[in-house]
């Protein structure tokens, strides 16, 4: 015999059952789930041998219990039976935040959109209620005050943080760290282009360059030159989290297999020397005149700039040596532990 069941054409050998194709029938027309539909033919096969549990348990690879289960439900109830039923806990967990505390969670955030779930607890904390932040989140994302691409945003950077160096990092030779800046300079005729500045924590030995934007790409280049240019191995570079750093020039440090640390947002104290060498450019370079209108002559003029930085500005910081005759001292004698540099996070 031949029937069609689910859609698709079944054939029965031996005697004809009772109802069999009533079930083919009504497999087709009543509104069952794919997971439904496998039960059933299971049962259907279970009919047409016998009701022989075992067998069919072997035959498709089910626990007897499980076969006698979906058997039983079809007999009682039908085919409906054998559809999943809800997961949901008959006891559902209710919120127990009085509508006082959210009425005035959703006023405040209202009134200032970009405060975060810490800010309006301390809010809701002066007004005498106390809850968590992780409730004020919770309230926020159920009433849809969240904006959701910062919400992404801040998900990714908590699920990927960027590398720190650790507490108490030791400096005691060249190269230990190099930290990396940009500084933007304004050009005679308006245009702004920038400087890229590398400098070593321990010597100050520095490597300038101008770039006409803050790609990543550019970013790499200047990390290529500086590996070119700096007359030891570079152990570490740290940077901020500027664009620059990012994309093409982290992947050039992870393919150099070289450590690049992040400072903390808004916090460019944690780069300190690059920066005071910023300093010391605007007084000591451009504010002498050395702006230009044309990008070739104040390439050249960088490249002096560096060259009496390294090699005949004296620095307080090395004693009022110069970086070159400071690197040739220590590679000579030995450093000084009192002369070592440890930052702190």
């Amino acid at each position: 015999m031949k029937g069609k069941y689910s859609g698709k054409h079944m054939t029965i050998y031996g005697s004809v059952l009772p109802g069999i194709r009533s079930l083919a029938n009504w497999a087709t027309r009543t509104n069952i789930t794919e997971k439904a539909k496998q039960r059933l033919k299971v049962v259907d096969w279970l009919r047409s041998h016998k009701d022989d549990v075992s067998l069919t348990a072997r035959h498709f690879g089910l626990d007897r219990k499980t076969v006698r289960s979906w058997r039983d439900k079809f007999n009682r109830v039908g085919m409906l039976a054998l559809n999943d039923k809800s997961h949901k806990p008959k006891n559902v967990r209710q919120q127990t935040t009085s509508w006082q505390i959210v009425e005035e969670i959703v006023k405040i955030r209202k009134e200032y959109p970009a405060w975060s779930k810490w800010k309006i607890q301390i809010i809701l904390k002066r007004k005498n209620m106390n809850v968590s932040a992780s409730t004020v989140g919770r309230i926020l994302k159920r009433k849809c005050l969240i904006d959701k691409k910062v919400s992404v945003k801040r998900s990714k950077a908590a699920k990927n943080p960027k590398q720190r160096y650790p507490r108490g990092f030791r400096i005691t030779s060249a190269g230990d760290m190099v930290q990396i800046d940009t500084k933007f300079v304004t050009m005679l005729g308006g245009r702004m282009i920038y400087q890229f500045t590398a400098i070593d924590v321990l010597t100050k030995r520095r490597v300038l360059r101008f770039y006409s934007s803050l790609l990543s790409k550019n970013g790499a280049d200047f990390l290529k030159v500086c590996l070119a240019k700096f007359p030891f191995q570079i152990k570490t570079i740290q940077t901020d989290n500027g664009k620059e750093f990012l994309k093409y020039f982290d992947k050039l440090c992870k393919e150099l297999n070289l450590p690049h640390y992040y400072i903390q947002a808004r916090h460019p104290k944690q780069n300190t020397y690059v920066e005071n060498s910023h300093g010391s450019d605007e007084r000591e370079f451009y504010q002498q005149g050395n702006v230009d209108k044309d990008i070739e002559a104040m390439n050249v003029a960088l490249e002096k700039w560096e060259h009496t930085w390294n090699y005949i500005r004296p620095h307080e910081a090395l004693n009022y040596l110069t970086p070159d005759e400071y690197l040739n001292k220590i590679r000579i004698t030995n450093l000084d532990p009192k002369q070592a540099i440890i930052l702190q996070a």
